[in-house]
């Protein structure tokens, strides 16, 4: 169905959809900033080599959300926070990197945190993944946590969809024909 505007309705709507395509546009370059955060030190480190650390000292950060102004509803968050020791080639090194990213959550962290104290108590050595054309730099999980990073991936979907839908709809849909 094709309805008839004059130019100056059309050129409205153009500047409306230009005005959604450029929040679109800041929704795109954030996910798409933190979805490489996510996945860059994952990548990194896929070739990293596994060692047993020491564990020197573990506790668990929290954080308390709040979702309104009033306080209504609050949630506490938890992070392992660790420093271990390894050796590689003579050299003692410590390291406190758990994961990529700083990540606060009830369920897989606290989990994480959890087995961290346990193993603490029990003097029992931890795998951790060195760098192996740096040893110094070290991480606990070098894998993606993919209960955080599917939310950053569906509104990086959402986002880089809503904004090549608004351009397709600028190029192919908002012409003046006559």
């Amino acid at each position: 169905m094709t309805i008839e505007v004059s130019r100056a309705q059309l050129r409205k709507a153009r500047l409306g959809v230009y005005f959604v395509a450029l929040i679109a546009l800041v929704f795109v370059i954030v996910f798409s900033i933190q979805v490489f955060k996510g996945l860059a030190g994952p990548i990194s480190s896929m070739n990293w080599v596994p060692i047993k650390a020491t564990l020197i000292n573990v506790y668990i950060d929290e954080t308390i959300t709040t979702t309104t102004r009033i306080n209504l509803s609050q949630y506490t968050l938890y992070t392992p926070r660790i420093l271990y020791k390894y050796n590689t080639n003579g050299q003692e090194h410590t390291g406190r990197k758990v994961t990529w990213n700083d990540i606060y959550d009830d369920g897989f962290m606290l989990k994480l945190g959890h087995e961290l104290k346990r193993k603490f108590a029990a003097s029992e050595a931890v795998d951790i993944y060195i760098n192996p054309n740096n040893s110094a730099e070290s991480v606990l999980i070098k894998s993606v946590i993919w209960e955080h990073m599917s939310k950053l991936l569906v509104g990086f979907l959402i986002s880089w969809s809503v904004f090549l839908w608004l351009v397709y709809v600028l190029i192919f849909k908002l012409k003046y024909k006559r």
